[in-house]
């Protein structure tokens, strides 16, 4: 049976093709990599309302943000999209996205595996097309590395295809390595290509940061994690995930469990992107943060919030750092 990856795995892999794969299209073009990474979207919303409709830019950019808000539009948007494109790499990349959005929730195995070769050969002919199209390599080394072969995944492809990336960008290359050091248990080794990465990214991508905090309170550096989400969030307060993981990472802490607690809320009334956290998790943290506070109440009522949305968030206490 086909391997369904943890569910942060997946939404690596979809933030590697889907939200990555638009530069600036014209001088005056906002850069949908920045604005998506930033959560940012008004420039690219100003600019669309402007563009030459039929451009392949203008499908990547609708594309890409129906995915965050309007995912029931996305097939049909892709349709005439590759209708109009169909040798755009980055339409191709889209397409492969939307196509894992459905890995692992078909019917039976054989659908399942399915899916994953028509993801695969979704990504080979991104790189057909575009060789040196870094998010088609991160995106093909994320394949290889986490779908087994029987439903087309090559372990052996990826030394070549990491060697490629690290070539031509190599914070990319460097965040793949993480993972692999991450997935490993080679902790050490997982914060030194973090922060690599970090170091290297043009972008500064918020995404990369909380990484970085989060493997510094791994290696048990946790005073350090918090800083830096402090920081995160005073740089990049739209960023959802980092008031998630500064809650979460205050709760490990010695830290006064109000700021968690207020990081926290303000998590949980912002909007849920692709790959978030889940409302349930951040009920987990948040309940034992108001127990740590003396509010039993409080704990209680987050308690039962997150049992209704995720028996297994509260059974299995997944959120623990």
């Amino acid at each position: 049976m086909l391997r369904r990856r943890p569910t942060a795995a997946r939404y690596l892999l979809l933030a590697a093709v889907a939200l990555g794969v638009v530069g600036p299209v014209r001088a005056e073009a906002p850069e949908l990599a920045r604005a998506l990474a930033f959560r940012d979207l008004e420039p690219v919303r100003a600019w669309l309302a402007d563009a030459p409709e039929t451009t392949a830019a203008a499908w990547r950019a609708r594309v890409a943000l129906a995915r965050i808000e309007s995912p029931d539009s996305v097939e049909d948007l892709l349709d005439a999209a590759r209708a109009a494109h169909p040798d755009d790499a980055g339409l191709v990349l889209q397409q492969a996205a939307a196509a894992l959005d459905e890995l692992g929730d078909g019917d039976g195995r054989f659908e399942r595996m399915r899916e994953a070769r028509a993801v695969g050969r979704l990504l080979e002919q991104a790189l057909e097309l575009e060789p040196d199209h870094p998010e088609a390599l991160a995106a093909a080394i994320g394949f290889h590395r986490d779908v087994p072969r029987i439903a087309g995944g090559r372990e052996d492809r990826l030394p070549a295809l990491v060697d490629r990336l690290a070539e031509i960008d190599p914070a990319r290359a460097a965040r793949v390595r993480f993972e692999t050091a991450r997935r490993a248990g080679r902790d050490a080794a997982a914060l030194e290509t973090i922060d690599r990465a970090v170091r290297l990214d043009p972008l500064q991508r918020p995404a990369w940061r909380v990484l970085q905090a989060a493997t510094l309170g791994r290696v048990g550096r946790v005073d350090d994690a918090v800083a830096r989400l402090e920081a995160l969030v005073a740089d990049v307060p739209a960023y959802g995930p980092a008031w998630y993981h500064l809650g979460r990472w205050i709760r490990a802490s010695d830290e006064p469990a109000e700021r968690g607690i207020e990081a926290l809320q303000r998590y949980l009334l912002m909007p849920s992107w692709p790959g978030d956290p889940g409302v349930a998790e951040a009920l987990v943290e948040l309940a034992a943060l108001k127990s740590r506070a003396g509010d039993a109440e409080g704990a209680r009522r987050a308690l039962d919030q997150a049992r209704i949305l995720d028996p297994a968030a509260v059974d299995d206490n997944r959120s623990t750092p």
